[in-house]
């Protein structure tokens, strides 16, 4: 059960920063405990965990122009965050975590507003059919989070320059562009800004949770070496070797891409990369296929047999067959 909550909106613009704090909250979270976070962060793309970012943006004309990447620790695809974009995290005990009422908070709020809106698929917030919102989740031992952007007046220009959609994901979703796949909230509601939505979101979230207080005490030097990782190109790119075999495929939970080192008929080194919510999964796959002969069936007997259940199993299943049809 929940029993306090807390309110937090950063100052700050920039996101290696703020997202040291929410993983800095996420890692020293109290029990029974519930924060909502709210940041902004200036002309910056943002990939998931597992996501290449020399396929994913454009990050070197991104950079040229004065933005900045930034990588988070939870899943899922790229997204492009200017001052145009409001950003959200419900940081929770895991014990407490409710996907449905935290969703509810956004979904009231919007609402508030005069916007008709509604949680689609497996990640997104849409408004008549065109996405606004995109969500990711974070689980660890005791705590998770579930953060999100909405965009209330975001430059699609700049989204679009800077974000790389792969083709099978436009040609999935039968769309021609990554900007019709996208809506801002002012195009459904002009008096809409993001501190209208701001307050929307805290009124919301008091509405369904309780009273809350403003957020306590962080430890500094910690949210600093956070956020010193997250500026680092290690974090941000990090090192690719020459990859002998590349492969990957969509499937209905997100693209995987397979890139395998070779030596002497095995798997010396491999990378996965990947756009699916379950970042800990797509973790877990290099270790079982490092060492495994270069042999279809053989890869696909590791990817099975892994100790996985539910959603999990399904994925390895797919990702099996997918191995077991390349015939290696």
């Amino acid at each position: 059960m929940l029993r306090r909550f807390y309110f937090h909106r950063s100052d700050s613009l920039c996101p290696w920063h703020n997202l040291a704090v929410e993983e800095h909250i996420l890692l020293t979270l109290p029990p029974e405990t519930c924060v909502m976070y709210l940041y902004q962060n200036q002309n910056t793309v943002v990939i998931g965990k597992n996501q290449n970012a020399w396929k994913e943006c454009r990050h070197t004309l991104l950079q040229s122009e004065g933005g900045k990447l930034a990588r988070r620790i939870s899943g899922g695809g790229a997204v492009f965050h200017d001052l145009g974009n409001l950003n959200f995290s419900f940081i929770v005990d895991k014990a407490g975590y409710d996907l449905n009422r935290q969703l509810g908070v956004i979904l009231d709020a919007v609402k508030s507003l005069g916007v008709e809106a509604e949680f689609s698929g497996r990640n997104d917030i849409l408004s008549q059919g065109a996405k606004f919102s995109g969500n990711a989740f974070c689980f660890k031992k005791t705590s998770a989070f579930h953060h999100g952007t909405i965009l209330i007046d975001a430059d699609m220009t700049r989204l679009a320059r800077y974000l790389s959609v792969s083709q099978d994901k436009i040609v999935s979703k039968g769309v021609e562009s990554v900007r019709s796949r996208v809506c801002n909230l002012r195009d459904r509601n002009k008096d809409i800004t993001v501190e209208a939505m701001a307050g929307a979101l805290l009124q919301s979230f008091q509405r369904a949770y309780g009273a809350y207080e403003p957020l306590w005490k962080l430890d500094d030097e910690a949210v600093a070496a956070i956020e010193k990782r997250n500026a680092s190109w290690e974090w941000r790119l990090g090192s690719s070797p020459r990859f002998d075999i590349e492969t990957g495929e969509r499937f209905a939970w997100g693209r995987v891409d397979f890139c395998f080192v070779l030596e002497n008929g095995r798997i010396k080194d491999a990378r996965v990369f990947s756009d699916a919510l379950d970042a800990d999964l797509i973790d877990a796959l290099p270790d079982v296929l490092i060492g495994a002969p270069f042999e279809s069936r053989e890869l696909a007997r590791r990817l099975t047999g892994m100790a996985v259940s539910g959603e999990q199993k399904r994925m390895t299943g797919d990702l099996a067959d997918f191995i077991i049809g390349k015939g290696y």
